[in-house]
């Protein structure tokens, strides 16, 4: 699987300014495939310049169109592209250390956010004045010929961490900042819960909760008091199960769905499991 943040710092041919940890790219989908699953081991704002996309969550779908912002928590989703147009976007990466270095210098960001407020891995945000304003102004910035500074694309950053915590246009990407700031050590089941369906590697799923791989092996383990592959397998069958028992999709479908490598491995674990095949489970479950 992909990692957004990788493609766009090694694509020569995308515009892209690296100040502190924080990087702004430019970004063309040149995906093929009118449906992938895509990750990212760091939040991006992600501005659609031009064309359309929908980001998939384990519960939801997002549309976004041209002139309209989403915010992408870490982890992966499942993207549709669409063909009747190109997309562009600028994407604005951010680890979760600057949310909280940020807020830890500036105590008084955030103090009207809600904590705890709860929100899926994608969360739209609101295009008030102050929103479009900003990323008009960016875009300027960006794009000219002659870059700006680094030290004027981070002050501009900071405006727009300082216009989301100061107003309630957007209280769920504001809470997510401030449960950032608040946490010593980002949660693996906060993690897992949200990426379960996605077919990544457990030195993937490392990178993505910022530790080595035998640090996450280490703690999954007092987390869930089993190793993250029989955890990985054991939620993606039940998974399975509900979508086959909910819905007419096809087994490759489900297993794409779950986080399976392939239909084959899908069906052969799922009659390990259940001592029946996904599409004999499915015709008794829909016949009832």
């Amino acid at each position: 699987m992909d990692n957004g943040y990788d493609i766009a710092k090694n694509t020569p041919t995308f515009k892209k300014i690296e100040v502190s940890s924080l990087m702004f790219s430019e970004y063309r989908c040149m995906e093929e495939k009118s449906m992938f699953t895509a990750w990212s081991h760091l939040n991006y704002f992600i501005y659609v310049l031009e064309g359309k996309k929908k980001w998939r969550t384990l519960e939801h779908s997002y549309m976004v169109h041209a002139n309209e912002v989403l915010f992408v928590k870490k982890g992966a989703n499942t993207i549709h592209k669409f063909f009747d147009s190109d997309f562009c976007a600028m994407v604005i990466f951010i680890p979760d250390t600057y949310i909280k270095d940020f807020i830890s210098q500036k105590p008084e960001m955030g103090a009207n956010q809600k904590s705890n407020l709860p929100s899926d891995s994608v969360i739209p945000l609101k295009m008030d004045r102050t929103l479009s304003t900003y990323f008009t102004s960016m875009m300027e910035y960006f794009f000219n010929q002659e870059k700006p500074s680094k030290y004027l694309m981070e002050i501009k950053f900071q405006e727009l961490l300082v216009n989301i915590l100061s107003y309630s246009s957007n209280p769920k990407i504001g809470s997510y900042f401030r449960d950032i700031a608040q946490n010593e050590k980002l949660s693996i089941k906060n993690i897992m819960e949200l990426n379960f369906i996605y077919n990544l590697s457990l030195e993937e799923f490392a990178r993505l909760t910022h530790r080595s791989l035998s640090t996450f092996n280490r703690d999954f383990h007092s987390a869930y008091g089993t190793s993250p592959g029989k955890w990985l397998t054991k939620k993606r069958l039940l998974h399975a199960k509900r979508l086959l028992e909910n819905t007419h999709q096809k087994i490759y479908e489900v297993a794409f769905d779950c986080g399976f490598e392939s239909p084959a491995h899908f069906a052969r674990v799922f009659k390990n499991e259940n001592g029946i095949t996904p599409l004999k489970f499915q015709k008794a479950q829909l016949s009832v």
